[in-house]
């Protein structure tokens, strides 16, 4: 089956001729070389009720229809041998999994059909999560989960496989293209081939050789069963970053075999674990595509295609992975969940329209720190696809939107975009708000990327922006705006402690902004959970200050998930930072601070400190909304005016408020 897509303008085929060259997968005719891995992180459930599958396909369906040939699909869970009773817990944790449920034939051959339909491939990738409960062995993978896992026995070991023989037969008699298993990020396949986590004396364990007989049994035993021709990969891990892990020389070893055994038509690599320094879910505080060199020297072992995954976040980047030898093809996540239509958009040269991803990890930390459905900050659609905004309104308003920052811009981007007169006022002379100090800050570098989107966007748009405007009351009234939206921020906080008016304590904005100058030895004082201050510590530290990190909560930065806080966390300590944990600052004379104990009440005092930075988080400003609530008929408040939150909070307000004006 060829797959029509659109036909990139010529110099866009001169701009990426890797990228937009054909390529055959197995069974898989690609016009192109990105594709969509398999990943969570959508509101969907392809088990779940007819409103979570149709949310499901739809975000799959999105990607398609912006261009993007082969999607993976989100992972699909292998029954898990457990004894009655027995409750997994953990991320990816999962007992009865998809494949044996009575609507899964039924759901995945839907799913393929309309994915067909739309002119795309699909993939089923089979994941079982190792150490919820079953494992090689009875150990834990890592530094920061100590559950001891269930060792598997030898009649557990022969059941698994054939389970994902089963399982896998039944997901290509409903229609699925391709078979991935999912052999990394602690799945249990994994857990056979790490020596970090397989310590049997069995025909399981040992060598190589050993570690390694349970993935080749379980590919033995779905070509086996396999009732018709499909595409089969492995996805592995290049290198686990953990002392005594899996590291590039096995794993391409593992690629030698399967090119050797011919039972593997691709192979998909990255790397890091479920946490760590990285995650396989890296933030923007790494460079672009850092491991695809080591994806290049994987593909020796290797004569079948080979997909790089790894923040690529552009088709340039795409270009110079494949024009250079590291990659066949190009996997797109997180990129695809800030613009499905990134294919789209840049085979018809328009890369300036691509809403950019900025490493967040709100498409995975949501759902896990908060406890909120997934989302995306820059896209506040990702998650939610099904829900169909409007292009055009029939009752067009003048709107002025107070406020030029992720909520504020968001709003008046989408509005305009709707059809609404759109008016920003901005008392700054650029767009960002906070989150352009944020941007200053050498972890948050690529924070400009979307500040910069966004003032393309308004202005395709047609939003009237003014710079340099401080609203008052009397000039909106004298607007003659319809609704006016105030999305005028928040202020610095600072606690009450006594001495924290001294000269020398001053916002950490101040600081990042040229506005203050500060000593060497510095005493941050934290009291914000977010990432803000970790950030902070990061970008000081990088400056060559000496810094001290005090904050009340147990760990830093205790809403910042686990897939970012490793990088973050290893940063600060090879930058030198100390790290005062359970500390309340309670008086500050000159160099000296005293601290209590977040509990006990205990004081002590450290000192030394020839500046303290105040990392405190801010308070809404909503004074203006105060003053004009009685006095204009439509006033509503946005972002951080009504509760200072993380950027995906204000957007995803902007998007709601905007499709309840229609």
């Amino acid at each position: 089956m060829s797959i029509p897509v659109s036909v990139p303008v010529p110099a866009v085929q001169q701009r990426y001729p890797s990228v937009f060259r054909p390529v055959t997968v197995g069974t898989l005719q690609l016009d192109h070389r990105l594709v969509v891995p398999p990943h969570g992180g959508g509101n969907g459930n392809l088990m779940g009720t007819e409103d979570d599958f149709e949310q499901h396909v739809a975000l799959w369906l999105a990607k398609v229809r912006g261009g993007m040939q082969w999607i993976g699909g989100g992972p699909n869970f292998v029954r898990n041998p457990l004894p009655i009773g027995f409750e997994p817990t953990g991320v990816g944790a999962h007992g009865p999994g998809f494949f044996r449920h009575p609507l899964y034939g039924q759901r995945m051959g839907e799913f393929a059909s309309r994915v067909h339909g739309a002119g795309g491939y699909l993939s089923v990738q089979m994941v079982l999560q190792g150490g919820m409960p079953i494992g090689a062995s009875a150990t834990f993978s890592g530094f920061n989960d100590h559950r001891i896992a269930h060792e598997l026995d030898i009649d557990e070991v022969h059941w698994l496989v054939n389970e994902y023989g089963d399982s896998a037969a039944i997901a290509i008699d409903a229609g699925v293209d391709a078979i991935e298993i999912h052999a990394n990020h602690d799945d249990i396949v994994q857990w056979f081939l790490s020596p970090i986590t397989n310590h049997r004396a069995d025909a399981y364990g040992g060598a190589f050789e050993g570690r390694s007989r349970l993935l080749r049994e379980i590919v033995a035993d779905i070509r086996a069963k396999a009732g018709r021709p499909f595409t089969f990969g492995l996805r592995l891990c290049m290198d686990e970053l953990i002392d005594g892990g899996f590291g590039v020389d096995e794993c391409m070893s593992l690629m030698e075999l399967f090119t050797a055994d011919g039972t593997i038509d691709y192979f998909s690599l990255d790397v890091g674990g479920n946490w760590g320094a990285p995650s396989y879910i890296p933030i923007g505080w790494h460079e672009d595509h850092e491991w695809s060199s080591l994806c290049g020297h994987a593909k020796q072992a290797t004569n079948l295609p080979v997909v790089y995954a790894g923040r690529v976040l552009t088709a340039d980047h795409a270009e110079h992975i494949i024009s250079s030898g590291q990659a066949d093809l190009v996997a797109m996540a997180r990129a695809t969940m800030a613009d499905p239509e990134l294919v789209a958009k840049t085979a018809a040269g328009a890369p300036e329209t691509i809403r950019p991803c900025i490493g967040l990890n709100e498409c995975i930390h949501r759902k896990l720190v908060d406890g909120l459905t997934y989302a995306c900050g820059t896209n506040p659609q990702f998650a939610r696809e099904r829900t169909v905004r409007p292009t055009s309104t029939a009752s067009p308003r003048d709107i002025l939107v107070i406020g030029g920052g992720p909520g504020g811009s968001e709003l008046a981007g989408l509005t305009a975009e709707h059809g609404h007169r759109v008016r920003l006022w901005e008392r700054n002379p650029h767009l960002g708000g906070a989150f352009a100090v944020a941007a200053k800050l050498r972890g948050n570098r690529r924070y400009a990327n979307w500040i910069e989107y966004q003032a393309g966007r308004l202005e395709r748009a047609g939003v009237q922006v003014e710079f340099g405007r401080t609203a008052t009351a009397d000039d909106v009234l004298a607007s003659g705006a319809d609704l006016v939206v105030v999305a005028t921020g928040g202020r610095p906080r600072t606690p009450d402690t006594p001495g924290v008016d001294q000269p020398h304590v001053v916002q950490a904005g101040a600081v990042v902004n040229g506005l203050a100058t500060i000593g060497h030895r510095v005493a941050l004082v934290v009291e914000d959970d977010g990432p803000a201050p970790i950030t902070i510590a990061d970008h000081l530290a990088g400056l060559g200050h000496d810094v001290t990190m005090i904050y009340q909560t147990p760990g830093p930065a205790p809403l910042v998930g686990k897939y970012s806080v490793g990088t973050m966390l290893a940063r600060l300590d090879l930058g030198g930072v100390h790290m005062v944990p359970l500390a309340r600052v309670v008086g500050i004379d000159g160099g000296t601070l005293e601290l209590a104990h977040s509990y006990s009440m205990r004081r002590w005092t450290i000192d030394g400190f020839d500046s303290v930075v105040l990392a405190c988080g801010s308070t809404g400003d909503d004074a203006l909304y105060r003053e004009l609530k009685h006095v204009h008929p439509d006033v509503r408040l946005l972002g951080d005016a009504f509760a200072p939150r993380r950027m995906v909070f204000a957007t995803r307000q902007a998007w709601e408020l905007a499709l309840a004006l229609g």
